[in-house]
């Protein structure tokens, strides 16, 4: 299997896409950007096959989705996680993050505070302040090179009267952290004592590496169930992000009508039928090409931090518990953020997130989803760059 994510991918140029856009007009030929959570690997070959029939009949209406939709994600959720979701728990939407800003619509009113866990994806940022609701951050602990909640800060943040929910990034990006059951629990008790609803981002549950198994919040039990909206998607775990397949989960009858509404006020009322079969083929046929994509990812994480470690000694890495994302502390290089962002942009070529977004100044986040060879090329340009520099 490692010859399907070895295998080169071609160039997205001038195809539209994001990632690849963000480079500029003209991106210096061989360059792959290692930035958005896109990976550069094709889909599962079922997934292909299955989209090219449907591409073949030139028949594409409005789509909706029913049992067969519904019956892959539960099975796909009670094999992996243990959970058992019914169908009419499931609100379909264009991606996780068009759920969250609807969640937080849903059980929040404006002015209400919001607790997230920095540094955080960005759009939960957006999420809190362009919905008109208070941020409140539970900065995350770097404790022995290991990162942690700060129970007693959550404590007080969830504690406040107007506190009404939580976002939680579960595993979390940027920091590669997939939460213990037990952290959860904490976190889940501390929001039920303080009536704190709790949106759950576990679009990344898909992708923990095989030591860290991941653990749906709501399956802690009956009444964390009940005050929690859960986020997944396929798209991150079968390289589906441009399929908007995206799936809010919400146990709770009166929670979930409130969110079906909301979604609905949005006017985002159809479903892409690629996205709809894409699911299902890739929850019904191809969970051995998800495991042995982990074990890459692994093997890929491992090949970083020892690259880092031979050539950077003192650029630190964040233990890869889950996705697939380098957190990387650039500090040692002694240079601002934009500055940082300058040198690594115009003289090494490489093309990263800026962990400035997500609230990690000095830090810079890499996707890993990529092949060993465009991974050994780009930091073979960070060495490059760096003597040029003479930071190494």
């Amino acid at each position: 299997m490692n010859q399907f994510f070895d295998q080169p991918i071609p160039p997205r140029i001038d195809m539209e896409v994001e990632k690849w856009d963000l480079m500029g007009p003209d991106p210096e030929p061989g360059i792959v950007p290692l930035s958005v959570a896109d990976m550069e690997f094709k889909s599962p070959p079922a997934i292909v096959e299955a989209l090219e029939e449907l591409a073949r009949s030139g028949l594409w209406g409005y789509a909706g989705w029913g049992d067969r939709y519904a019956n892959a994600i539960r099975s796909w959720v009670s094999r992996r996680y243990g959970w058992e979701v019914q169908r009419d728990w499931i609100i379909r939407t264009t991606g996780v993050v068009h759920g969250i800003n609807a969640a937080v619509r849903a059980f929040t009113n404006p002015g209400d505070g919001i607790v997230i866990q920095t540094p955080v994806y960005p759009p939960f940022y957006r999420s809190v302040r362009e919905n008109e609701r208070t941020l409140l951050k539970n900065s995350l602990k770097l404790v022995d090179g290991h990162y942690e909640m700060d129970f007693a800060d959550l404590e007080d943040k969830l504690s406040r009267p107007t506190t009404t929910a939580m976002i939680l990034c579960s595993p979390h990006n940027p920091v590669g952290r997939v939460w213990t059951r037990e952290e959860l629990q904490r976190v889940g008790d501390l929001c039920l004592a303080h009536g704190v609803f709790v949106i759950s981002d576990e679009i990344h549950c898909d992708l923990c590496q095989h030591d860290h198994p991941h653990t749906v919040y709501a399956s802690l039990g009956e009444e964390y169930a009940k005050h929690c909206a859960i986020g997944m998607a396929a798209s991150k775990t079968f390289s589906l992000a441009g399929l908007a397949c995206g799936n809010i989960i919400v146990p709770d009858p009166d929670n979930h009508a409130k969110l079906v509404a909301e979604v609905a006020r949005s006017g985002a009322y159809a479903d892409s039928a690629f996205g709809t079969l894409a699911l299902e083929v890739g929850y019904e046929q191809c969970e051995p090409w998800v495991d042995q994509l982990v074990d890459y990812l692994g093997e890929n994480y491992r090949y970083l931090v020892d690259f880092m470690a031979q050539h950077f000694p003192k650029v630190w890495i964040a233990p890869l518990e889950g996705t697939y994302l380098a957190w990387i502390d650039f500090s040692s290089f002694s240079l601002d953020d934009a500055a940082l962002a300058d040198f690594l942009e115009q003289e090494a070529k490489l093309y990263l997130s800026h962990g400035i977004n997500y609230g990690g100044p000095g830090f810079m986040r890499l996707n890993l989803a990529c092949s060993r060879q465009v991974l050994h090329a780009a930091l073979e340009r960070l060495v490059q760059a760096a003597k040029a520099r003479g930071f190494v």
